[in-house]
Order: C-alpha cells, then structure tokens, then sequence
C-alpha cells in the first residue's frame, strides 16, 4: 500500500512540475509586427484624367497578399460626405490597385482602408485637380496648426521623450493634424520610425504612420471616425538601440 500512495504522489509530483513549467509569464513589452501600408497617387492631374491609385502592404518584410480588404475612399475637400468608397485588387507583391477619374477642379484626397492580419491602418494623401486657386495654397495649414495641446507623454528610458500634439477640440469625421515632437538626450531625433497606434474602448487598434517634417517633428493627418476617448500610443524606434513608446488620451466630440 505505501509503495502504491508513493507512486501516485510522486505521479501528481511530476504533473505539478510541468505546469509550472509552461505556465510562462507574458511579455506585455513587446510590440506587435504592425501591417504598413503606402500610397502611392500621382500629385496632380488634369479634370477628367483617370489616375491610377496603389497601396502596397506589408507585414515586416513580407508582402501582405491576402489582405481582409483594401479600399480608397476619395472626396473634394470640404465634401466628405460626398464622397465615394472604391475597391482595389490585388496586383503583384502586395501592391492593390484601383483606377479613378476625377472629373471637377479641385484638391481631392485619397484615403485607403486597409484590413488584414487583425490590424487595420487608413493612411492618406492628397491629389490637386487641375491648377490651385491662390487661395488655397496652405489653406487650413493655420487652423490645423493652432490650439495644440501637449501630450503626457516620455519614454521609458529617459533619455527618449515623446509629445504629441493635436487642436484643443477634436471632432469625429473631420481630419485632424496630429505632431510627435521626439527627442534623445535633449536633440531632435530624426530618422525614426514614427507611428502611432490608436484605440476606442478595446476595439481593434488602428495604425498611422508618421512622416518627419522636420529633425525630431513627426506628423500625421488622421479622421477619427467615431466620438470618445482615444488611448494614442506613440511608438518611436530606432536602429536596434531605440525602441520606445507613450500613452495619450485625446477626447473627439
């Protein structure tokens, strides 16, 4: 009888330490491999033209060919609720593409929605129609510039700090200009990979990349779609050295 209580004790033994074994912590540190996605438009064309838009995705190095979905939507400025949602094909080495004829003068942008690995990222850009009014070089360039607020936000490390900027008041469906200012031991830190990863209430987070203006100034136009508070964690990284990120809450109305 000892001999048998012996071996179904050492039995649990042997189950205990191998649970213990795989049970092991997470690593709440480590950033997911977002998708990338770049527009590529022409700057400008003439009413009527059909231009060609493309938008090529990539998960790292590899080239996202099965993405979920790839969408352009496209509106005049000012006239967003007039625009239209067009769907892309899938070309060659991630790249989708679309046709499209812009047929009225005017400034027009060019937004993809892209879905795929469980991520989905919207960058955009802008196509001028035919020639530009005078009074519409830099048009919006001072209100989307004003009234900026300082993000709560430094890196981890300390010598990384981060601030993000946007208006004082955000209004869903409407595009808002938002700044990183990145410094590294007090200098503005330029050639980083800049982007920004925004959620609602725990929903899939949307990614946005950033393009430097200047040595140490990132920026991004982004359309917060829905009203409510928005967690922006702002991921800096570097080289194999600098890897840093922040947390912001903004408000959109």
């Amino acid at each position: 009888m000892k001999k048998v209580l012996f071996s179904i004790m050492a039995g649990f033994l042997v189950l205990a330490g191998c649970s213990q074994s795989e049970e092991k912590p997470a690593k709440n540190d480590e950033v997911p491999q977002i998708i990338e996605a770049v527009i590529e438009v022409p700057e400008t064309i003439n009413p009527g033209e059909e231009a060609a838009l493309a938008v090529t995705v990539k998960h790292g190095d590899e080239a996202v060919t099965d993405a979920d979905e790839v969408k352009f939507e496209i509106w005049q400025e000012g006239q967003k609720e007039n625009g239209e949602m067009i769907e892309a094909k899938h070309d060659s080495e991630g790249k989708y593409t679309a046709d499209h004829a812009f047929a009225e003068v005017g400034l027009y942008y060019v937004q993809s929605h892209v879905t795929a690995r469980s991520q989905h990222t919207m960058p955009m850009v802008s196509i001028q129609v035919g020639e530009a009014k005078a009074e519409d070089s830099g048009a919006g360039h001072d209100q989307e510039n004003a009234g900026h607020e300082e993000g709560h936000s430094h890196g981890h490390g300390g010598e990384v700090t981060i601030e993000l900027e946007a208006p004082d008041q955000i209004h869903a469906n409407e595009q808002t200009q938002l700044s990183a200012l990145v410094d590294n031991e007090g200098e503005p830190l330029a050639d980083a990979k800049v982007r920004l990863e925004i959620t609602l209430n725990g929903a899939t987070p949307q990614w946005v990349n950033m393009a430097e203006e200047e040595p140490g100034k990132y920026t991004a136009s982004h359309q917060f779609t829905d009203a409510g508070t928005y967690t922006i964690t702002t991921h800096v990284e570097k080289g194999d050295d600098i890897h840093e990120h922040t947390e912001t809450e903004l408000t959109v109305h």
